[in-house]
């Protein structure tokens, strides 16, 4: 083999191993690249993972905070609400006892007023009688 055979056989030797190398290189890279990537993503859902949980923690603590703030305004509206009833309550008391009183009053009154008819009434029929027998006994004689 000549020289120049012979160096071309080293040259296509050397193209194919180069060539096998960069094969190699490449799937090596490919590799590299689609692990990086893997990693890459397993990182990303695992920060997602962690936001969605924090997310869902404060959501939690608001939702409770929200619970706890609606419960004391609902104990607070409860408490009011009671006082007015009390108050109420009171008043209603107050307006029944002034009421009872005036009607005690009325009745009274009434009675008082009922007892003077009465009385005035007796006393004319009284009269009357006595002077329908004053009149009996002019009649009469």
């Amino acid at each position: 083999m000549n020289t120049t055979d012979k160096k071309l056989a080293d040259a296509q030797a050397a193209a194919a191993v180069s060539m096998a190398e960069a094969r190699e290189s490449a799937c090596e890279a490919k590799t590299a690249v689609t692990d990086a990537a893997s990693a890459a993503k397993e990182s990303a859902a695992d920060k997602l993972g962690d936001i969605k949980e924090a997310a869902a923690d404060k959501l939690g603590d608001i939702k409770d905070a929200a619970a706890d703030k609606l419960g004391d305004i609902k104990d607070a509206a409860a408490d009011k609400l009671g006082d007015i009833k009390d108050a109420a309550a009171d008043k209603f008391g107050d307006i029944k006892d002034a009421a009872a009183d005036k009607l005690g009053d009325v009745k009274e009154k009434g009675s008082d007023i009922l007892d003077k008819v009465k009385g005035f009434a007796a006393d004319i029929l009284h009269k009357g009688a006595a002077g329908a027998e004053n009149l009996a006994d002019k009649l009469d004689n």
